[in-house]
């Protein structure tokens, strides 16, 4: 995909705005009926049918150690070619187009999961979030279980 066809969704945890490019993304729905994951960690609430997969859904801000947040709205869903993985985020804020955006792609020293900055039309920021590393730990996480 060319850097001028690139979309990011864009959404909030713990009032930051957080950002990923939307060609990993499968969908964003209401948080579903959730099935208990036997051992996961706490992260985990349980595992959702996504069209006929089963999907481990993580919370996003126990994952990065907040303290857990009741206003949790969107489940966003990765693409099958991803990960078997839906996060759950307090609010999807919008889709926007490369072009609509600065993007520094200079990883955060602080934050792992970051490979960016987004500087959004309204003068604020997104943190880019890096979904291969923020899969592979959360992987981990589980297998460990």
């Amino acid at each position: 995909m060319t850097e001028t066809c690139r979309k990011y969704l864009v959404f909030t945890l713990h009032e930051r705005r957080y950002a990923v490019d939307l060609a990993l993304v499968a969908e964003v729905e209401e948080p579903p009926i959730l099935w208990p994951i036997p051992g996961a960690p706490a992260c985990y609430p349980g595992a959702m049918n996504f069209h006929g997969a089963i999907v481990a859904v993580m919370d996003l801000a126990a994952f990065f150690g907040h303290p857990a947040s009741h206003a949790l709205e969107k489940v966003v869903v990765l693409a099958p070619g991803v990960a078997s993985l839906a996060l759950l985020v307090e609010q999807v804020e919008s889709i926007v187009p490369a072009d609509q955006v600065q993007c520094d792609h200079t990883r955060h020293s602080d934050d792992r999961y970051s490979s960016g900055t987004l500087l959004l039309a309204d003068g604020c920021d997104a943190l880019l979030l890096d979904i291969v590393e923020l899969v592979r730990d959360a992987s981990s996480r589980i297998a460990a279980a």
